[in-house]
């Protein structure tokens, strides 16, 4: 008789933990989020990299502009290694 009682018991149990058989189970659902958080991290990846792209033109086009500014001034300046066109000073 306790065998027959531990039988249906354990036929109960079964039966009550599947009684959606298309269920997922926790790995499943563990795994539906790791896949989840990657997909979401490779977006915020390529978006961070596009704009990481964006400023790095901007940073480049900034600073050959600068270049081409002080170009224009030194090309207005004499130059430190250029001697000077005037006549030096004599001493009497």
């Amino acid at each position: 008789m306790k065998r027959a009682t531990l039988s249906v018991l354990a036929i109960g149990l079964l039966a009550g933990c599947h009684k959606n058989r298309e269920a997922e189970g926790p790995v499943e659902r563990a795994g539906a989020s790791v896949d989840d958080a990657a997909q979401k991290t490779g977006a915020a990846l390529n978006k961070a990299a596009v704009k990481t792209d964006e400023a790095a033109h901007q940073a480049v086009t900034a600073t050959g502009n600068a270049f081409e500014k002080v170009g224009q001034k030194l090309k207005g300046a004499p130059s430190a290694t250029q001697p000077s066109e005037r006549a030096p000073a004599q001493s009497k």
